[in-house]
């Protein structure tokens, strides 16, 4: 089904995809934050507002490392009963936020066109980036096309190649079944 005019220009003047907030950090409203790649972590250290989904633009208090990921407080949720409302939501770079924004296309290689190894052997090759709930590599494998996660734990993103490593079974079968 092909989604109304209308909502595709809205997605159109949304900001790209930074991240997933999780669940609440300590007594100072701060959340976990589930971020899609290194430059999108870098973008939202730099960022000053955030979309996000369901909120609006939030102004953000900070952004800390926390082990292997980050930790995002906003102004107006500094306790964990305030911020547990935005558990789980989509938070997004500002669209006016051209420095930020030129962090992450400056720091983000050009995914398009890119060979796609799996387990080290050629498989074929980035047709599209989809932009969404997450970002998904479209990858052309043959006649067959494939959605693979770009923040899953099994893909790596490099300069001239995207690296899939063990991923789950079925996510690349041909889905014609040949």
């Amino acid at each position: 089904m092909t989604p109304p005019a209308a909502a595709i220009d809205s997605a159109a003047r949304l900001g790209p995809i930074l991240g997933r907030l999780g669940r609440t950090y300590q007594l100072e409203g701060a959340l976990h934050c589930r971020v899609e790649g290194e430059q999108e972590a870098a973008a939202l250290r730099r960022a000053e507002r955030l979309v996000v989904d369901g909120h609006g633009s939030l102004p953000v208090r900070f952004v800390r490392a926390h082990g292997s990921g980050l930790v995002v407080a906003f102004q107006g949720f500094r306790s964990p009963e305030r911020a547990q409302a935005l558990v789980n939501a989509t938070v997004r770079l500002e669209p006016g936020d051209r420095a930020a924004a030129a962090l992450l296309r400056g720091a983000r290689p050009a995914l398009v066109g890119l060979p796609v190894s799996l387990d080290g052997a050629p498989f074929g090759h980035v047709d599209a980036v989809l932009e969404g709930a997450q970002t998904l590599l479209r990858v052309r494998a043959g006649g067959a096309l494939h959605l693979v996660p770009a923040a899953a734990p099994y893909v790596s993103v490099h300069a001239d190649e995207v690296a899939l490593r063990d991923p789950p079974p079925g996510l690349l079968d041909d889905p014609d079944g040949a």
